[in-house]
């Protein structure tokens, strides 16, 4: 008697392990579908927004110390189907700072409102620097984007700056708050989690302090090992700055630096890509 009732047990027990698996093999596909039909809350990061950009010419000599005269007729348009100029070599000297007094006045530009209080920094980087060198000063061009909650959508501003070609791309859209209909869409894709105020902007941990950091976990050494042939990527994402040393379509350090407190990780190479 007591033989068959722990086989009943036994039986039970493996039915139930059963039905678990066949469910979280459901829960797996269920997944796999919906984010095979796109059902994710579309943002600037998942959705660069290129093809609604305009091209405006910025002067890198005189336009910092226009802002700080409070002169705004400082982003005459770029003419369609005039060609770009010339990527020059070199780097320019413009450190977070200065992207972001540019990226502000050109918010108020784009809006007529300015980037503070409704407004919120969505993504601070990416920071970029085109050649590496031994004596890295500031930032070549970056990437700034704001957005405000609303109701039904997400108005955001989208900028590229890059000071070496004289020019801003940027786009003033809304994206449309995506409503989910089961209460698993709203635990995985809620639109009020991807988009997000970065916790960090120009606080103790900036870019540049981001930097240092990785130039101290082994950036430096990265780079004198390839002899400075590489560039830098800095991107602020998901509370931490993600450092990028690269050469040509090859990672060859990648460095997460806490926004908050400084700390990092470097992540294997088979996680690079």
């Amino acid at each position: 008697m007591k033989k068959q009732k722990w086989l009943k047990l036994a039986l039970g027990f493996l039915v139930l392990c059963g039905f678990c698996v066949f469910g979280l093999y459901l829960f797996g596909v269920y997944l796999f579908v919906s984010y095979e039909e796109g059902n994710y809350q579309m943002d600037p990061l998942h959705n660069e927004p290129w093809a609604s950009t305009k091209d405006y010419y910025i002067n890198p000599a005189t336009i910092l110390a226009d802002i700080k005269n409070g002169k705004t007729d400082i982003f005459p348009i770029f003419p369609e189907g005039e060609p770009f100029p010339d990527n020059p070599s070199g780097s320019f000297a413009w450190f977070s700072e200065d992207y972001f007094a540019v990226a502000r006045a050109h918010h108020l530009f784009l809006t007529g409102e300015t980037a503070d209080g409704a407004w919120k920094v969505f993504a601070p980087g990416n920071f970029e620097i085109k050649q590496c060198n031994d004596n890295m000063q500031g930032f070549d061009s970056a990437t700034i984007i704001f957005y405000k909650r609303e109701d039904q959508s997400f108005p955001v501003t989208y900028m590229e700056i890059r000071p070496l070609r004289k020019l801003i791309s940027s786009a003033y859209l809304e994206y449309e708050r995506i409503q989910h209909e089961s209460w698993i869409d709203q635990i995985l894709d809620n639109p009020d989690d991807s988009f997000r105020e970065a916790l960090s902007v120009q606080g103790q941990i900036n870019a540049e302090r981001a930097l240092q950091i990785a130039e101290e976990a082994g950036g430096a050494e990265v780079r004198r090992r390839f002899s400075n042939n590489c560039r830098i990527r800095i991107t602020y994402f998901t509370d931490d700055w993600v450092v990028w040393y690269r050469q040509g379509g090859s990672v060859l350090l990648k460095v997460n630096v806490d926004a908050q407190d400084g700390s990092y990780t470097i992540d294997p190479p088979w996680m690079w890509k």
